[in-house]
């Protein structure tokens, strides 16, 4: 307990100065989030650092927050993020075990708070830990009231497009109501969007946004830790880029589709597709790896469950190689030494295989999840 007060000690005291300064990324979404709710084009914002690559409903949530002052707006949605990650941790464990025990939530807490994904998340201002919270709310809810988790995931896309990733698991499972939901829920952002704008905005988004976002060039930079900033430090030819990256997301999505429909294990499914979006993804920030909480939590309570002591050691390395950082990643930048710069993808790939061994091992953990309780019942030793 003394380990986990001293570094929830210390990751407030980052958390401020945090507060204090600036979050780069937060200022982007309120300053296009200003510019939606007063019926500018967002994408034409000449004053922010970067472009914003979300579709105009994505803004829709932090018009709340350009009514007040940037600084407090700025507070108010930090410390909204790092509570969020405490409950992804307390809702991952109670959709894992039923029950959250209170050792267990500080040992995954203290983990997660010294690991740099968390702490380029918080400082970047980034919303990958609320957008997981809600995508969580959503499995919770799946089973008994698909309805509502349709709700929920449909918030969650609208929120953090990407998400649109999980419609191929909850196809795959036949959750057809849920998927109604959530499409439903999808177009009434889109149309509130439309009526503080226009449609034309987007046209534009379509046309003008998403083009340079396909780029496959400048993806070596070390932030990016999915296989196309892996595939990037290897080769500097952009159409070999695309093409092997191409290659390697059929393949992966071939294996999680065909592994969703031989195997039954509902969590451990869901969690594989977590550790692929981050893999599968072009721009895979080493932020956007604080998704991999839930596997995290999920493989390591079936390892201690099951004793599956042989598998201790790799999981270990994959959590000790997705929460480093290297600070000055420039010495590093020629090949072949240039290849350790992608420590997290790594560990993502670790993960991923250990994943795959736990939904076909001889003692697998099967969880009858009923979406209140998590009530795991253990069918095949």
């Amino acid at each position: 307990m003394g380990f986990f007060l001293v570094s929830l000690g210390l990751a407030l005291s980052s958390l401020y100065k945090i507060i204090s300064t600036s979050a780069p990324d937060f200022q982007v979404l309120w300053l296009t989030s200003k510019d939606l709710l007063i019926g500018k084009n967002p994408y034409l914002n000449q004053v922010i650092f970067t472009g914003v690559g979300y579709p105009a409903n994505s803004l829709l949530f932090y018009i709340p927050l350009t009514l007040l002052p940037y600084r407090a707006a700025q507070g108010i949605f930090i410390a909204l993020s790092f509570t969020s990650f405490f409950a992804v941790v307390y809702l991952s464990l109670k959709i894992v075990s039923g029950r959250v025990n209170w050792l267990h939530f500080m040992v995954a807490s203290t983990i997660g708070l010294w690991a740099f994904p968390l702490k380029f998340t918080l400082g970047m201002g980034q919303n990958n830990l609320l957008a997981l919270f809600i995508l969580l709310l959503c499995l919770y809810f799946s089973k008994k009231k698909p309805s509502l988790a349709g709700i929920i995931l449909g918030i969650a896309i609208s929120f953090k497009t990407i998400f649109a990733f999980f419609l191929l698991f909850f196809i795959l499972k036949r959750k057809w109501k849920l998927l109604i939901y959530s499409a439903l829920t999808i177009l009434i952002f889109i149309f509130i969007t439309i009526l503080l704008s226009n449609l034309n905005l987007y046209i534009f988004y379509l046309q003008k946004v998403i083009p340079p976002l396909l780029n496959y060039s400048g993806r070596e930079i070390y932030f990016n830790q999915g296989f196309m900033g892996f595939i990037s430090r290897v080769s500097s030819d952009i159409p070999l880029r695309a093409t092997i990256n191409n290659i390697f997301s059929v393949l992966v999505l071939a294996a999680i589709t065909a592994f969703s429909l031989m195997r039954k294990n509902y969590l451990l499914t869901f969690s594989l597709f977590v550790v692929s979006l981050v893999l599968l993804d072009s721009l895979s920030w080493q932020h956007h790896f604080v998704w991999l909480i839930f596997p995290y939590i999920l493989i390591g309570y079936s390892l201690v469950k099951f004793r599956l002591k042989k598998l201790f050691f790799p999981f270990v390395v994959s959590l000790f190689l997705v929460g480093w950082n290297f600070k000055n990643p420039a010495l590093f930048s020629y090949f072949p030494v240039s290849l350790i710069l992608s420590n997290t993808f790594y560990g993502g790939v670790i993960l991923w295989i250990i994943n795959i061994y736990l939904l076909f091992s001889e003692r697998e953990l099967h969880l009858n999840f009923d979406g209140d309780t998590g009530r795991k019942v253990k069918v095949r030793k």
